[in-house]
């Protein structure tokens, strides 16, 4: 392992690996990647694989209209099919959400993402197996759809080694501590030795609260459990429906091959097991068939599932860019689940800070960490 590096990034998912690919294009020559397990061990690898415009709040929707924009190119820029599938996605809001949801969907109609608020009858009309009883009315992004996180990754990993990022994998390049010397960032120590650099990318993930720690700095950011479950074989729902969320209950579904793939839960997450709570299953067959009741007749392959870390922030916005109590330190985290659909944007801010000193593709202001502590 080289000691010495210009850039360290800490975690090689989806942001850190698009972090070093960003940062060695815009001409920075030592880049170093440093994993604990392996490439998208964590939440890049467990996510429900989905490309969006349909989100919250402004400078989430610019980080969607960018990445989105760079996906439809990417296979020229990197030589990857990003797998982009045009489903579409449905949020079926209940009269509790209806007021905020109609205002979220009302500002992406400003910004000029293609959104389209929908009644009870345009509902079933777009999904006839959705139960409306109890819905007030839906809000579809026509343009939203599926994507390849596993080929998305390695095309930033395979670009960031063309450009001679060095990227090391196992517990032997596990960072355990950051050195700093006056206020300023020397060194990361791993447990096979120290790295010198001054410049650290906290892009861990789950485990980014832990790392800024050791700086003193405290991420206002909560690690929490999405379950999701496939079922077996299921041509009832077709292949071409949307991906379908019910906004109150924190539920989804869309196909998954020839199955149905449901995602449900906000639990808080003590570790990062790959696999889902298979006691919570019973929960989420109860809500799917009052949502879907065409999924009683489903069938759960307990062998099939998996579970992925949200790491949430107050704001539902992610911590992005330099710090205020140590320089060198650079986020790249708290991305809600929402890593991969935003890693283009992400990476390329994170390039800029570090490269330019400053943003120009958006500001990075309600990023910022300090956002939380000047409040």
């Amino acid at each position: 392992m080289i000691r010495t590096a210009d850039v360290v990034v800490i975690g090689a998912g989806i942001q850190g690996l698009s972090a070093a690919y960003h940062l060695a294009k815009k001409g920075m020559k030592s880049i170093l990647v440093l994993e604990k397990e392996f490439i998208g061990a964590g939440s890049s690898g467990r996510s429900g694989s989905m490309l969006m415009l349909q989100r919250e709040n402004e400078p989430k929707i610019k980080l969607s209209q960018y990445s989105f924009e760079r996906y439809m190119s990417l296979e020229s820029e990197l030589g990857v099919n990003p797998g982009y599938k045009k489903i579409g996605f449905l949020s079926v809001v209940s009269e509790k959400k209806v007021l905020v949801s109609l205002k979220m969907a009302k500002l992406r109609q400003e910004l000029g993402v293609r959104t389209e608020i929908l009644g009870p009858e345009d509902i079933r009309e777009l999904v006839p197996v959705v139960n409306t009883s109890d819905i007030i009315v839906g809000v579809f992004g026509p343009e939203d759809g599926m994507i390849d996180p596993n080929a998305i990754m390695n095309g930033y990993k395979e670009g960031a080694k063309r450009y001679g990022v060095k990227i090391y994998q196992g517990q032997e390049y596990e960072v355990v501590g950051i050195e700093v010397e006056k206020n300023q960032v020397i060194g990361v120590r791993t447990r096979s030795g120290v790295v010198s650099t001054r410049n650290v990318v906290n892009a861990s993930g789950a485990d980014a609260i832990e790392i800024a720690s050791w700086i003193g700095l405290t991420l206002p950011i909560m690690n929490r459990r999405r379950n999701i479950y496939v079922t077996e074989p299921f041509p009832e729902i077709p292949d071409d429906t949307p991906l379908v969320e019910d906004a109150e209950m924190e539920w989804y579904y869309r196909k998954e091959g020839q199955g149905v793939l449901i995602g449900m839960g906000k639990e808080e997450a003590s570790n990062t097991s790959m696999t889902p709570n298979f006691d919570f299953l019973p929960n989420v067959i109860k809500f799917s068939i009052h949502r879907v009741p065409v999924l009683a007749s489903a069938r759960f392959d307990n062998r099939k599932g998996w579970s992925g870390i949200r790491s949430l922030t107050p704001d539902l916005c992610p911590i992005i860019g330099p710090v205020d109590v140590v320089q060198g330190f650079f986020n790249s985290c708290g991305w809600g689940g929402e890593g991969i659909m935003h890693a283009p944007a992400g990476g390329q801010l994170v390039a800029e800070c570090i490269a330019d000193g400053h943003t120009t593709t958006q500001d990075i202001t309600p990023f910022l960490v300090s956002r939380f502590i000047n409040q």
